[in-house]
């Protein structure tokens, strides 16, 4: 549980392939790229999440082999919120908090970004021309509610982030009842 939350609070990559690699050598007897994928993909069909249109090469997320749908991040962090399986509980603790921790600590310091900072909980993600921001985020009424943004074929890299952060920010001031 305690690589699992660094590894998600800082995005250790390393940590990330790592595990894979070890999930695919003792479920598949594959430890390797391959096999750590099909273990992943294995464990999200025993999820009951849709792995239609996900194609993974790597556990890390770097490879640019990998197509994975916003939908199927929001899945995955809807039964984090939900706490309904305890094979996931490592999950929320180990997402960075806006602001304040991990790869999401020097973020949310803008006024349009400012109400996000503590109640965004997050996974970063970041390669050549990708950006992504996935987590909870608790409402002004106090609800969690569920995000994952994608964007692909940036030509800026921070502005994307920072629409992501300004996005998120907003869903942290709604009072939808």
């Amino acid at each position: 549980g305690d690589i699992v939350r660094r590894m998600l609070t800082e995005s250790e990559n390393n940590f990330a392939e790592a595990m894979a690699h070890l999930t695919g050598g003792k479920l598949l007897g594959k430890p390797s790229f391959e096999g750590g994928a099909a273990a992943t993909m294995s464990a999200l069909d025993d999820l009951g999440i849709d792995t239609q249109d996900v194609t993974l090469a790597d556990g890390s997320g770097l490879s640019s082999l990998n197509r994975v749908p916003a939908r199927l991040l929001a899945q995955v962090l809807t039964d984090v919120a939900r706490a309904t399986d305890p094979d996931l509980a490592t999950i929320a603790p180990g997402l960075a908090v806006a602001g304040f921790t991990g790869t999401l600590a020097d973020r949310f310091q803008t006024p349009s970004t400012a109400a996000g900072r503590g109640f965004v909980h997050a996974k970063t993600g970041t390669l050549t021309g990708v950006v992504s921001l996935a987590g909870t985020v608790q409402d002004a009424d106090g609800r969690v509610l569920v995000f994952a943004f994608i964007a692909n074929k940036v030509a800026s890299l921070a502005a994307a982030r920072d629409t992501m952060d300004q996005i998120a920010s907003g869903l942290a001031t709604c009072g939808c009842r």
